[in-house]
């Protein structure tokens, strides 16, 4: 599905008083797979390069070096007028859900723009697959003509996933969708993802630093240290990572209770989500 090679992207940055420029590497040297079907973890700390490398995927920017290549099209090499096509197949959920929307639109209009301008339907055609989407996502039909300020933050993560899964695309970059959620709600996003995931088939590059969530939700799993991928395994069982950089991540996980602080494996597979889950 998506092959990066030997990515390297850059940032100039002025430094000291005479502003003299520096080139300041995010990511060096970046390779990897994802395979139809599967979720590829990405883990690590904050200014390890994860983003970075999710916009370059996504084409939001492009790299100093080395190659991007979506269901066996290398995407440096593509026509501007081929990223229509390719864009409809790849699609994003960030973080900020609130800051990802526009707030003067109705979640019918925010859902819908994806329809509007890859499908030929008409308004009442749209109407209906928004309405179908937010069932889907677990919204009801009422909620089409809210504006986001009347969305709780996991409802309007769900809008935005909506709108991801609206053209059924088979990449979907997860750019940290449940960093902040509460633990409650994070489970249930957490589940609903992977519900979608099965449902349609879907791929995702999931953004994170939280490794809870990676044994739940992925298939595979890299390690990213300073721009670096230092550590990848072909299954999500984390404790196989010996690399210093994923122990130390697996170090600043909280176990479920205190006195299992010592043990990483005390809190796996996501416990602390399933029993979220359960009791809501």
């Amino acid at each position: 599905m998506l092959s990066v090679r030997h990515l390297t992207k850059t940032y100039p940055l002025r430094i000291g008083w005479e502003g003299k420029r520096h080139l300041i590497p995010a990511l060096q040297d970046v390779s990897l797979d994802i395979q139809p079907g599967i979720c590829l973890g990405l883990v690590g700390a904050s200014g390890a390069g994860k983003s970075t490398l999710g916009r370059l995927v996504l084409g939001l920017e492009q790299p100093d070096v080395g190659e991007i290549w979506f269901q066996g099209e290398e995407l440096g090499q593509l026509a501007s007028q081929n990223w229509h096509r390719v864009r409809r197949e790849m699609q994003v959920v960030f973080q900020d859900s609130f800051s990802a929307v526009n707030p003067r639109l109705k979640a019918l209009e925010i859902i819908g723009e994806p329809l509007r301008n890859y499908l030929s339907l008409t308004k009442t055609n749209i109407t209906e697959r928004v309405i179908q989407l937010l069932e889907t996502v677990g919204l009801t039909a009422s909620d089409a003509n809210k504006y986001p300020h009347q969305f709780s933050g996991g409802q309007l993560q769900r809008i935005t996933i909506a709108r991801a899964i609206a053209l059924n695309p088979k990449l979907i970059v997860l750019d940290e969708p449940v960093a902040s959620l509460d633990m409650s709600i994070q489970a249930q996003m957490l589940d609903l993802l992977r519900q979608l995931k099965h449902q349609f088939s879907l791929s995702y590059l999931f953004i994170t630093h939280d490794l809870t969530a990676v044994a739940y939700l992925a298939d595979t799993i890299a390690v990213m240290q300073a721009g670096r991928i230092v550590e990848s395994l072909d299954c999500v069982n984390l404790n196989q990572l010996t690399h210093p950089y994923s122990q130390q991540l697996i170090a600043a996980q909280l176990p479920t209770h205190p006195r299992d602080r010592n043990s990483f494996t005390s809190h796996l597979p996501l416990s602390s989500y399933e029993q979220s889950s359960i009791s809501n």
